[in-house]
C-alpha cells in the first residue's frame, strides 16, 4: 500500500513516480479492506450488478472444475467502517443455490445486468472457458444465462452468435429509453475447419488459422426479445480487455493480442451524427513532443479490471460542451504482464490518465490479475478484489476511496 505524506491541495493532481521502481510512490486515493469473500480465493469470475448488490459467479481457484458457486455482496451490510461511519463494511450472501449443473463449471465469462420494458431486472453470464469432465479439458463458449434475483433461479437465453469465446469484456447501455447489454472481444478456441451460424442464419466454417482467434466483434443482446445483433466494432482484436461507462458512454481499453494493446475507444450509439466510435489518446508513450504520457508505460495490462467511483471533487466540473459533470470517473487496476497492482483514473473531459495508489495484495511486486469489481451507481462506491498472483489465490475485498491520503491505520478494518 502506498503511503502519501505531506498532501497539498495544490498538488492533487501531480504524480510523483521513481523511474527506477525502488522507491515509495507518493499517490493518492484509500483502498480500505471490506469483508473477504466467503469461500478460498478465486480468479476470473463472472460478475454484475442488480441495485445495490453485487453478485459473483462460479471462478477459478486452481483446481478443475472451476467453482460453482454463487454469492452476492450487499455493500450497504455489515455494519459501519471504524473511524468512518460513513461507510459500510458489505456482507456476503452465502445462500444463494449454486450454478445448476446443466451450467457448465467455467472461468472467464462475462456478466451484465439488464432491466426489461416491463421494468423486471435480470443478471447475465455467458460465454467463457468451459471445464469439459470427460476429455478433462476447457473449450470456449457462447451459450448465456439469465439469473432471476427474486426467485434464485437460472435460465437459458439465446445463445451469442459467432464464435464461442473467454477473456471477453460487457457492459450495459442505454439506446434511446431501453437498456442493452454488450459483450465484445475475447478469445476463441475455433480452428480451421470449425463451423458456427452467423446473425443471418449462414453456416461459415472456419478458414483462418488459429493466430487469428483473438476477435473484436461487439455484440448487442435485446432482453425484451432475446435477441444478439452485431454492432459496428472498430476497435482492434484482444483478450483480457476492460470497459467502463460513464455518461452512458462506454470506454473500452486494455489486453493482449498477444502483446500488449494500448489503443482506447469511446463508444456512443446515441451520437446523433452514428459517429459511434472515437478513437483516444493511446494508452502508452508515444508522442515525444508531449509531457502528458510521460508516466503511462505502466498502463498498458491485460486481465485487469474497471470500476466507476464518485469523485465529489468533479461535481460541478464544466465540460467542454458546458455542460456539467456529475462526479463519477473511470479507473481501471490490476493485471498482468507490466501493470503490477497499480491503479489509474481516467479524465474523460480531457482524455488523460492519472496514476493513483496501488491496491495492496500483500505482495506489490507481482501482478494480480482476473480480480472482479463491483461499482454501484446509487451510492457511488466502488469496491475490488479476489484475483490470483501467480499461484496465489485471493479473498480479499477492498473499497477504493478518491481524492484522500491513504490512511495506512484502516487497511485491516
Amino acid at each position: 500500500m502506498r503511503v502519501f505524506r505531506n498532501f497539498f491541495l495544490t498538488l492533487v493532481s501531480v504524480v510523483l513516480i521513481s523511474c527506477s521502481g525502488t522507491s515509495e510512490e507518493q499517490l493518492i486515493g484509500d483502498w480500505d479492506r471490506r469483508t473477504d469473500y466467503p469461500i478460498n480465493g478465486i480468479c476470473f469470475a463472472a460478475t454484475f450488478v442488480i441495485g445495490d448488490v453485487g453478485y459473483v459467479v462460479g471462478g477459478f481457484n486452481g483446481t478443475n472444475p472451476p467453482r460453482r458457486e454463487v454469492y452476492a455482496f450487499h455493500h450497504l451490510g455489515g455494519g459501519p467502517v471504524q473511524g468512518d461511519e460513513s461507510r459500510t463494511r458489505g456482507v456476503w450472501d452465502e445462500t444463494l443455490s449454486p450454478l445448476p449443473s446443466e451450467i457448465g463449471a467455467r472461468q472467464q465469462a462475462v456478466g451484465f445486468s439488464l432491466k426489461r420494458s416491463d421494468g423486471k431486472e435480470f443478471g447475465f453470464m455467458g460465454s467463457g472457458w468451459i471445464f469439459d469432465p470427460e476429455t478433462n479439458d476447457y473449450h470456449t463458449s457462447n451459450d448465456f444465462w439469465r439469473y432471476d434475483p427474486e426467485t434464485d433461479t437460472w435460465e437459458q437465453v439465446a445463445d451469442l452468435p459467432s464464435y464461442g469465446r473467454r477473456g471477453a469484456f460487457a457492459f450495459t447501455l442505454t439506446v434511446g429509453n431501453k437498456e442493452y447489454g454488450y459483450v465484445g472481444g475475447g478469445y476463441t478456441d475455433r480452428n480451421v475447419g470449425d463451423t458456427y451460424t452467423d446473425k443471418d442464419g449462414v453456416e461459415i466454417t472456419i478458414q483462418h488459422p488459429p493466430s487469428m482467434t483473438y476477435l473484436s466483434q461487439l455484440w448487442r443482446y435485446d432482453p425484451d426479445e432475446d435477441t444478439w445483433e452485431q454492432v459496428s466494432s472498430t476497435f482492434g482484436r484482444r483478450l483480457g480487455g476492460a470497459a467502463f461507462v460513464i455518461d452512458n458512454k462506454a470506454y473500452i481499453c486494455n489486453g493482449e493480442n498477444p502483446g500488449l494493446i494500448n489503443d482506447f475507444w469511446e463508444f456512443d450509439p446515441n451520437n446523433a451524427d452514428n459517429e459511434w466510435w472515437k478513437q483516444l489518446r493511446p494508452m502508452n508513450s508515444v508522442n515525444i513532443n508531449e509531457s502528458y504520457d510521460d508516466e503511462y508505460g505502466r498502463l498498458g495490462r491485460s486481465h485487469g479490471v474497471a470500476f466507476v467511483v464518485y469523485v465529489p471533487e468533479r461535481d460541478g466540473v464544466a465540460k467542454l460542451d458546458g455542460s456539467l459533470h456529475d462526479g463519477p470517473t473511470g479507473h481501471i487496476v490490476g493485471g498482468s504482464l507490466n501493470a503490477g497492482s497499480s491503479c489509474w483514473e481516467y479524465d474523460e473531459i480531457d482524455d488523460l490518465w492519472t496514476q493513483r495508489t496501488s491496491l495492496i495484495n500483500h505482495q506489490r511486486a507481482q501482478n494480480r490479475e482476473g480480480m472482479i469489481s463491483f461499482s454501484f451507481p446509487r451510492t457511488g462506491r466502488a469496491f475490488v478484489g479476489l484475483g490470483r498472483s501467480g499461484s496465489n489465490f485471493w479473498w480479499d475485498m477492498w473499497e477504493f476511496i478518491p481524492r484522500v491520503e491513504d490512511e495506512v491505520n484502516r487497511d485491516w478494518q
